[in-house]
């Protein structure tokens, strides 16, 4: 194991303050004037701003997460000192997304800022498990399931494309470090969504409607 030196200490505390930057939460506030926690599935999270804000800002609060997972990975790969420091940013950024200090150490999941960095450590296999958890989505319409199918690509394909054999267990620990967080938040997220859920789709902790179901539910005056 590499030594760490004072200058990858100095990366990791940017790698955790950049993935601090609560994006969702700034779109909501910025588009709609919404505290986007107290909102819907009370995810600090792109899902949560699709449903709550709209779909286009839904989608650039995506590429926000997922940018600065991304932008995590490039300084500390290009200016780290110590290889090992470039795995620990991977740990870093998420948790600066879920616990952020400019929420009050609070935040969403980190799955966009998690898949952003993997884009850049493991581009191939990370869009390969991409395109599963798109083709599970169009295949079931519930993101929930699509999820559940696709991830276990992005953690299990490295080795496919070259990667070595130690990236699987790697990806497998940053995933349930999201896995907790998603535990953590589960009662807060359940009181949000008793008192002001979205009008159309349903969050983890609650299987999407059927067809039917939905054709069942009331269209929700504007």
């Amino acid at each position: 194991m590499d030594t760490l030196h004072r200058q990858d200490i100095l990366f990791v505390l940017m790698a955790y303050s950049l993935g601090a930057i609560p994006f969702s939460y700034l779109i909501a506030r910025w588009r709609a004037g919404v505290n986007i926690r107290e909102r819907g599935e009370g995810n600090v999270g792109a899902r949560n701003v699709y449903h709550v804000v709209g779909p286009v800002w839904g989608v650039l609060a995506s590429l926000f997460d997922m940018g600065k997972g991304l932008a995590v990975y490039l300084v500390a790969d290009r200016w780290a000192l110590s290889p090992t420091t470039v795995l620990i940013c991977g740990f870093a950024a998420p948790l600066g997304h879920n616990f952020s200090p400019f929420l009050r150490f609070r935040g969403g999941k980190g799955v966009g800022t998690t898949m952003g960095f993997l884009l850049g450590f493991l581009p191939f296999s990370t869009l390969a498990g991409g395109v599963l958890v798109t083709l599970a989505y169009l295949l079931t319409r519930d993101l929930n399931k699509a999820l559940v199918l696709g991830i276990p690509g992005v953690i299990l394909l490295p080795p496919v494309f070259g990667a070595p054999l130690w990236t699987v267990p790697y990806i497998l620990c940053l995933f349930l470090l999201l896995a907790v967080k998603k535990i953590i938040d589960m009662p807060h997220e359940r009181a949000i969504w008793a008192r002001d859920p979205w009008q159309k789709g349903r969050p983890g902790f609650h299987p999407e409607p059927t067809t039917d179901e939905a054709k069942k539910e009331p269209v929700a005056q504007l």
